[in-house]
């Protein structure tokens, strides 16, 4: 949007990020997005959010002037590891509260983009629009159910950085919460027998120990016997 680097003489200033947020809810506003502080969501299939955060480096750094874009997609019960999550619905939900979750520029398999907002603005926003308009509307649209997920959730690996490992945990609980545990079993199986293996096992014992717990009471639920 040409004009955003005349807002103020110093474009790193919160106003030139205000004006970036301002011109990228504009594009995003259709689909159904709010704005609430830096944070842009929208509820799909009534619970699910979709999440797009404009984060700034952090201040003890001197890295104020550095901007990233975090995504995310938050599946209630995928995220409270829960088949029947008790909470109060929340107005909208923090790209730290996703399960899938990622940032510009790894969304098409490179670097994450870090933006210096000393730099061009109007430069800074026809990337950002480039890869939300072309990259993050297409994937939320695609991903914008349980059954939408259980089916291409796989298909958007580079939507899905942080926590790909924990696939078949998280469709374990959304079969779950629908009630279909002949499939529930089915994933937890394959998920035990992954984590069981070695090939998901974090390096933090103490975490591994804790995670044992939690399946040994997740088998139990499903009414399966492990080892």
């Amino acid at each position: 949007m040409p004009g955003i680097n005349q807002i103020d003489p110093k474009p790193y200033t919160s106003k030139t990020l205000d004006a970036i947020e301002k011109a990228v809810h504009t594009a995003v506003k259709p689909y159904g997005f709010r704005k609430y502080g830096r944070t842009l969501h929208r509820f799909v299939s009534e619970d699910i959010s979709q999440v797009i955060h404009f984060q700034l480096g952090q201040a003890y750094r001197g890295e104020t002037h550095l901007l990233f874009v975090d995504i995310g997609i938050r599946v209630p019960e995928c995220m409270l590891r829960s088949f029947h999550p008790e909470e109060v619905k929340k107005k909208y939900y923090h790209e730290y509260e996703c399960n899938i979750r990622s940032r510009l520029g790894r969304i098409e398999g490179k670097a994450e983009a870090c933006y210096d907002l000393r730099r061009s603005p109007d430069c800074i926003l026809a990337d950002i629009l480039r890869q939300i308009q072309g990259l993050v509307i297409p994937a939320f649209e695609a991903l914008n159910s349980r059954d939408a997920i259980l089916a291409l959730r796989r298909a958007y690996p580079q939507f899905d950085i942080l926590n790909n490992h924990l696939i078949l945990l998280e469709e374990t609980m959304i079969y779950g919460r629908r009630g279909e545990t002949e499939k529930a079993v089915k994933a937890f199986q394959m998920y035990y027998h992954l984590f069981g293996s070695g090939k998901l096992a974090q390096k933090d014992p103490q975490a591994i120990q804790n995670h044992l717990r939690y399946l040994d009471g997740l088998a139990a639920e499903l009414g399966i016997e492990i080892p």
